[in-house]
């Protein structure tokens, strides 16, 4: 998932505090396109495969969603005079859409750009393993941003990253940034962290032997049902080594940004972790609209809503009942959060989605989230700063 940094715009509240919702749902600037529904690899941790919904969608986007939504999307501009917008190519795996179709779609975004005189900014995430030099071309000939799956080196990657012969697929991934580079085109980097390994070791590889500086780290997506393992330790020592080998460095990583806006009271503006509206959009490849994808995590239907672009327009999504309770439970703390000070602990400033559990017992989005997540690092409240 690619988050859009806007942080610097984000108006400073403190996180403790419920934010109230607006009736209107500002005009949606980002839509999360499904190009895929499929993958070409196991995932041992993913949650878009949770949903069993996702099997009864279409393997790619279809031609008819294609084409509804880019005259959704052109309508949508127009009737609220927007100057930018940003989509993201996703699935499943994204690039398992056909070259051709690719072409052909990213054509039918410029000639809208033309007619209307938005930008349109492009990305896609990807694991990286379908990328030739073709696709490099083409990504490269239409300005496509590029985010890579990878977690790390080898010995953490191939643990949960396996193909459906339970072989890793390090090297794979790895082939596809050569590729990359090759045509020029340098990609960012998400990783997800494994509580069990050392977060300095991830860092070190990322920075130092792929020569990447600004990157994510996600938390493993999980509900409280599945009980996940503490990420206190690995996110305190992120921080730290961070904070005193490479902040000085220029490495920004976007998750740890999260939390310390969250954490000096200002709104975060990612999907993750923090206080702030999570207004994502995402583009099935039957043309539903539906709420942010990592809901998938909770189970079977927990983001299926009755929008579709072939009959609804892009906003007509904010009086959806399931994106709209997503959309509120991100605006507004639950009552276990909102009890605890932001001064004390990091959980009040990343309650951001709710448990499996809470949702099937018909207590929606607004639980407590992320509650493996109990400490502080201790260096905010020293106040020490980037050795340089």
């Amino acid at each position: 998932m690619a988050d859009v940094d806007t942080a610097q715009e984000a108006p400073r509240r403190w996180a403790k505090d419920a934010i109230p919702v607006a009736e209107e749902v500002p005009p949606f600037t980002f839509v999360l396109v499904k190009l895929a529904s499929r993958c070409n690899i196991n995932c041992t941790y993913c949650y878009w495969f949770r949903d069993a919904e996702v099997y009864n969608k279409p393997a790619v986007l279809t031609i008819e969603a294609e084409d509804a939504f880019c005259e959704r999307l052109e309508q949508h501009i127009e009737e609220f005079e927007l100057d930018h917008f940003v989509l993201i190519f996703h699935g499943g795996e994204p690039l398992l859409f056909p070259k051709h179709r690719f072409v052909e779609f990213q054509e039918k975004l410029l000639d809208i750009e033309d007619r209307t005189g938005c930008e349109i900014s492009r990305g896609v995430c990807t694991n990286a393993i379908l990328i030739d030099q073709e696709w490099a071309d083409i990504l490269k000939s239409y300005n496509v941003t590029v985010s890579v799956s990878l977690d790390g080196p080898p010995d953490i990657h191939d643990k949960y990253r396996v193909d459906f012969k339970g072989r890793g697929t390090h090297a794979d991934t790895l082939r596809g940034i050569e590729c990359l580079r090759a045509e020029g085109i340098e990609p960012g980097l998400i990783s997800v962290c494994n509580p069990q390994t050392d977060p300095e070791q991830v860092l070190s590889y990322v920075v130092e032997k792929l020569r990447i500086k600004e990157f994510d780290i996600l938390p493993p997506d999980a509900t409280h049902s599945d009980n996940p393992p503490q990420i206190s330790d690995y996110f305190i020592k992120l921080f730290d080594v961070w904070y005193d080998k490479y902040a000085a460095q220029g490495v920004r990583i976007r998750t740890l940004d999260a939390m310390i806006q969250g954490l000096v009271g200002n709104l975060s503006v990612s999907d993750t972790v923090g206080l702030g509206p999570i207004d994502t959009v995402t583009l099935m490849t039957d043309g539903s609209l539906e709420p942010l994808d990592v809901l998938r995590i909770v189970g079977d239907g927990s983001t299926k809503t009755d929008t579709n672009v072939l009959r609804n327009a892009l906003q007509d999504v904010q009086d959806d009942p399931r994106w709209r309770e997503s959309f509120e439970a991100s605006m507004q703390l639950c009552e276990t959060c909102g009890r605890l000070s932001v001064g004390s602990t990091i959980q009040a400033s990343i309650a951001k989605v709710g448990s499996a559990s809470s949702l099937i017992s018909g207590k929606g989005f607004l639980q407590p989230s992320l509650s493996s997540i109990r400490r502080m690092p201790p260096h905010r409240q020293r106040g020490r700063t980037p050795e340089t």
